[in-house]
């Protein structure tokens, strides 16, 4: 492992605490430009390791919309027993954060971006680093991968957010193990545009 591996390994957890609490007021702005820099790192550097897609389009495409919908049922369902637990305050917290950017097509066209880029680091070079020089977890670098994208969101200090992170690994991570990122990226853009702008869990009751 070399330094450019170190660096790229640990970026996430210089950026997230940056993202979330020095640069919150400006949270989807800073959230793009920490992910296109992820994204472009993973690039530059990683992008043999990434999977792009793997099967027929017509299977990968199907993949992504499978994951949207489940992540968002999982999510549905999370905001309710958020809400009964006496928890809700902090989904409450993550829309405000969001809402505050300005107007929906800004920020819907921002989490577009947001959403390719996690997937390009998180499940397309991370993973497939891990998938290389992982012995371990060669067979199943998603455990990694879900591990340290949850992890990541403790530097939030919203256990709503660590919770959600946990789902959206897992389920983004095992569609891009199977799929590859073409699906994941299908799943978390679909997902992520409908939870925030069409469909928002605290408008339905």
């Amino acid at each position: 492992m070399d330094k450019i591996d170190i660096i790229y390994l640990v970026l996430p957890v210089i950026l997230w605490p940056l993202v979330f609490i020095v640069f919150q007021g400006y949270f989807v702005y800073a959230m793009s430009v920490a992910t296109l820099v992820l994204a472009v790192f993973s690039l530059w550097k990683f992008r043999k390791s990434i999977k792009w897609n793997s099967g027929k389009t017509q299977w990968v495409i199907s993949a992504g919309i499978i994951g949207a919908i489940l992540l968002y049922l999982v999510f549905l369902a999370g905001y309710y027993l958020a809400a009964a637990s006496g928890l809700g305050s902090y989904v409450g917290l993550i829309y405000s954060m969001i809402y505050a950017q300005g107007s929906k097509i800004v920020v819907f066209a921002l989490l577009a971006v947001i959403g390719i880029c996690e997937e390009i680091y998180w499940r397309g070079g991370l993973q497939g680093y891990v998938q290389k020089h992982s012995k371990r977890f060669k067979n199943a670098p998603w455990i990694v991968t879900t591990a340290y994208y949850s992890l990541v969101h403790l530097s939030t200090l919203n256990p709503i957010l660590v919770l959600a992170a946990f789902f959206v690994g897992l389920i983004t991570s095992l569609t891009a193990n199977r799929y590859g990122i073409a699906a994941s990226a299908i799943a978390h853009i679909l997902w992520i545009e409908a939870i925030i702008i069409f469909l928002p869990v605290l408008t339905i009751h």
